[in-house]
């Protein structure tokens, strides 16, 4: 273990090309509001064509999707790392006002639901070739998305009520939706640990969650049983051919939507550590125990920004990306986080 320390403490740093979140000047807000307003409109006017009141449908569907971008901050920064970042943004923040919209065009009259689901989808694509075109207008250079610490005021606001209530409504929505939707899959790899090296099908592991307590987190088994718990590398040999196939695909975390649903992980936070390096992290790593302030996930900026597969000299890069995600917690950093996870799953592009 000294040795990781030694080497963990001698990384070199992040490369700091610019902080994020971007501020926007009032230009690009203009053109930004201007751009979403026309892109929902145009879209809407043709998804709804035949349509009673489909202009006032229209004004109606501008004024919400505008008014969710506006109330998430869109107007006024960008945590856009690099350009494709945009687009997951933007379908973020159309997810976030398809209920709002259906509801107020339901109450409206004489549309399908079909009609307005693919009108709300069109806008998606259209805001997000609109947002990264004109990302690469603003700024051509990848930004630096870590912080050293969280200020006070963050730490408050992830303690606040109304975060907290948000989080958890957005985590139980998320992991019942997933645990329906992937529950074929859980039963499939079950089967296929079973067949290749017995039971048990789940391995139980304690990390460290929220505020230093310590969980016993859910996996996959994707190691062979009683193999030990140091920690793993690419190409360990304790690793099954199951095992492997799961790792390659984030399959074996599916298991930790039951922790979701039990409060003790979320679905977008840091990574939850073993507690003996969580130990020796927190004594060696400065500012490590500020990401434990929110309740650690089965994905995060972390996980999307740098490798999945960690050794202990890893840490000191990867905090300032736990941190910037504590810095900014809310729930359209966390829909966005997790397209951005389901793209990089579905296309293999998570490293």
């Amino acid at each position: 273990m000294q040795t990781h320390m030694d080497r963990m403490m001698n990384a070199p740093p992040s490369p700091r090309v610019a902080k994020l979140p971007e501020r926007l000047s009032r230009q690009w807000r203009t053109l930004l509001v201007s751009g979403d307003a026309a892109v929902v409109a145009f879209v809407m006017l043709v998804a709804l064509s035949g349509d009673g009141n489909r202009f006032a449908a229209a004004i109606l569907s501008v004024a919400i999707v505008c008014g969710i971008f506006w109330q998430c901050g869109f107007y006024r920064r960008s945590y856009a790392v690099v350009m494709r970042d945009e687009a997951y943004y933007a379908c973020a923040g159309i997810a976030l006002a398809a209920v709002p919209v259906l509801l107020l065009l339901a109450v409206l009259g004489n549309f399908t639901v079909l009609s307005i689901l693919l009108g709300l989808l069109f806008c998606a694509l259209g805001t997000s070739a609109l947002r990264m075109r004109l990302h690469l207008e603003r700024r051509s250079e990848p930004a630096y998305a870590g912080l050293d610490s969280i200020t006070p005021g963050a730490w408050h606001d992830r303690e606040s009520m109304s975060f907290r209530l948000a989080k958890r409504t957005f985590d139980v929505i998320v992991a019942i939706a997933a645990t329906i939707l992937f529950f074929p899959i859980m039963l499939l790899a079950a089967i296929a640990i079973t067949i290749e090296s017995g039971s048990p099908v789940l391995f139980r592991q304690e990390r460290v969650g929220e505020n230093g307590r310590p969980f016993w987190m859910l996996k996959f088994r994707t190691m062979r049983p009683n193999a030990g718990s140091r920690w793993a590398k690419p190409g360990d040999d304790r690793i099954t051919r199951v095992g492997a196939i799961l790792r390659r695909t984030s399959l074996d975390e599916l298991p930790q939507l039951f922790n979701v649903l039990r409060g003790d992980m979320s679905i977008v936070g840091p990574r939850p550590e073993m507690v003996a390096f969580a130990s020796a992290f927190s004594r060696d790593v400065a500012n490590y125990d500020q990401r434990h302030v929110v309740p650690p996930g089965i994905t995060g900026w972390a996980q999307v920004y740098q490798k999945r597969n960690l050794d202990p000299g890893d840490i000191p890069r990867v905090l300032p990306y736990d941190l910037f995600y504590v810095e900014h917690a809310s729930v359209l950093l966390d829909t966005a986080i997790v397209l951005k996870t389901a793209a990089e799953v579905v296309f293999h592009r998570a490293v």
